[in-house]
């Protein structure tokens, strides 16, 4: 098993009288290519290669990131998409050696990180991870003539009286809101006077209040870098 660490999205610009370059930082990790090797045996009345087959499509076949579960880390789970070649020689008949090499997301994701939760105003929930979180929230807005809010320890974050009432579920990760029926109300959820503001959980303790919103929720998706 290959450890790969990911790359911080940086740019470098090179200055005159300056003997060190001016760092860019984007603000993200870039997506890592992790190879896991498998061993697959052959199986009573089937071929290495139909094995194969089933194997690579259930790998190959979608085209956004799945959650992976590598038995060596049982706390974690990788979200993965199965992209490149790779090839194995069948040298015995009975069993093959061969790597598949995913394209995974930066971070670790902790599989208790997705239970959900029902949060009170004024309650906390705290974070194991070193790392933010941006979490999966749903709630009932109760009223359509006032902006609703949620505090996390002390910061504000909006959601704008043109979302109406009725149940709202806000993807954090992805900057998605959608009320029930599949009614798209992200930029009533996400933007503010500072631009894009999405709901994150700091490292350590998170104390939560809110107001016009009851039947709070929140799946924190807890998560760590990538190795």
């Amino acid at each position: 098993m290959d450890f790969v660490i990911p790359q911080a999205s940086l740019d470098f610009t090179e200055v005159d009288g300056r003997s060190s370059d001016v760092i860019h930082d984007k603000g993200r990790l870039k997506d890592i290519e992790k190879s896991f090797p498998v061993r697959i045996y052959k199986e009573k009345d089937k071929t290495i290669a139909a094995q194969l087959r089933n194997i690579a499509g259930w790998l190959y076949l979608s085209r956004e990131y799945e959650p992976l579960l590598f038995s060596e880390y049982n706390e974690y789970f990788y979200k993965a998409l199965g992209y490149s070649g790779t090839s194995g020689k069948d040298l015995r008949r009975d069993w093959l050696d061969i790597d598949f090499t995913l394209k995974c997301q930066p971070y670790v994701f902790r599989l208790d990180g997705e239970d959900e939760r029902e949060i009170l105003s004024g309650q906390s929930i705290t974070n194991p991870e070193i790392f933010t979180s941006l979490p999966s929230i749903s709630f009932n807005k109760t009223t359509a003539a006032a902006d609703s809010n949620v505090y996390i320890n002390g910061q504000q974050f909006r959601i704008a009286k043109e979302a109406g009432t009725g149940i709202i579920t806000m993807d954090c990760e992805n900057g998605i809101a959608y009320k029930t029926g599949g009614v798209n109300v992200s930029k009533y959820c996400f933007l503010n006077t500072d631009g894009y503001n999405p709901i994150i959980l700091q490292p350590g303790k998170n104390e939560i209040s809110y107001n016009n919103i009851n039947q709070f929720k929140i799946k924190p998706r807890w998560r760590n870098i990538a190795v």
